[in-house]
């Protein structure tokens, strides 16, 4: 399972897959979207940032069990703005993203036990009320789910984020669905470096056009039951 990858600490390169947009009208529809390589990269240069698990050695050079350059198997599940993404969990752990206030549901539904991310948008409440509304009357009986952006308050995310010692740029929350029906949320941070001349910094990517992150930290999360989410759908 891949969460023994997304530790504090780590870095990867990666381009996070292209959003599935269509029509706003509330359907659950497939994820197209293929996973793109999640490559890692070894371990950040700041020790206070590093999960305290992971040896500090810097010889190390297995830490995770797998060699810098090795690609991080994972599906992934489509953000569809204004419907709901299915992916079968046939197809292994699942990461989504990026999140705001999505909920992320996993159940069995058309035969088959998949994970769910409700398309809604910030700035369309008429548009969630119908997401909502149509992944309530097909909501499976086994389902479970959650909201990854609720397990990060700012204040912690600012303090990860210092703790990168200024080399941190955006702060992106990916929402994890392992094989097994365990929720994660995993905090990341593109990784900056500085302008020559004092002049900020910039978002910098590898040859291949990969971008670099380093995650800020993993949370495993209590799943919400089955009555919890008809309330969070109402």
């Amino acid at each position: 399972m891949i969460e023994r990858y997304l530790r504090a600490g780590v870095r990867f390169l990666w381009n996070k897959p292209p959003d599935n947009l269509g029509n706003v009208g509330g359907a659950i529809v497939a994820s197209t979207g293929a996973a793109t390589p999640l490559i890692y990269d070894g371990l950040d240069g700041h020790p206070d940032m590093l999960d305290p698990q992971i040896p500090r050695n810097p010889n190390v050079e297995h830490v995770l069990g797998i060699a810098v350059g090795a690609t991080v198997p994972y599906a992934w599940l489509d953000y569809a703005p204004g419907r709901t993404a299915q992916k079968p969990m046939a197809a292994g752990d699942v990461l989504t993203g990026y999140m705001s206030g999505c909920l992320i549901a996993r159940g069995t539904l058309g035969g088959a036990t998949s994970a769910f991310h409700l398309g809604t948008i910030d700035s369309r409440p008429e548009v969630n009320r119908t997401v909502k509304e149509v992944f309530h009357a097909a909501l499976p009986a086994d389902a479970t789910g959650f909201f990854p952006n609720r397990h990060w308050p700012p204040g912690e995310v600012q303090y990860l984020q210092e703790r990168l010692g200024g080399t941190a740029g955006t702060a992106v929350i990916l929402g994890l669905v392992t094989a097994t029906g365990t929720f994660f949320s995993v905090l990341m941070f593109q990784i900056q470096e500085p302008v020559a001349g004092g002049g900020g910094t910039v978002s910098f990517t590898n040859p291949a056009g990969l971008r670099y992150w380093c995650v800020g930290g993993i949370k495993r999360v209590q799943a919400l039951n089955r009555a919890q989410l008809e309330n969070e759908l109402r």
